[in-house]
């Protein structure tokens, strides 16, 4: 199980990789190219932080799961996947949205890194 687990792990990194290059895309770029990408990438952390969490929470992997951190990162993804749906169905949207789809994304990025 530590080898699903690790790929599990491997993916969820790809996809905060994927929806980091499609904020960078859409700042420096056409506003049409970064919503599919945000989409995606916002869609890979969700389903593999969920499918991570459930592994650990059923005990297949060593170590304590703080379900607190799990909620707080879960709630704050979702936001994040609604705000890549909005920008990607609006490309137009004004800048707001973006700035809190990022924002939102540099936030789970420090609460999975400082909580502990």
């Amino acid at each position: 199980m530590d080898i699903v687990y690790n790929l599990l792990v491997v993916t969820h990194l790809l996809g905060m990789a994927y929806l980091v290059s499609g904020i960078v895309v859409r700042w420096v770029g056409p506003a049409e190219r970064a919503g599919k990408i945000m989409l995606w990438g916002a869609s890979a952390q969700v389903v593999t932080g969920l499918v991570l969490a459930g592994i650990a929470s059923a005990g297949l992997v060593g170590g304590e799961v703080n379900h607190m951190k799990i909620g707080v990162k879960l709630v704050v993804a979702v936001a994040v996947l609604v705000l890549a749906h909005i920008v990607w169905r609006r490309p137009d949207i004004g800048k707001n949205v973006f700035y809190g789809l990022t924002a939102a994304t540099l936030l789970n990025v420090v609460i999975a890194a400082m909580w502990v």
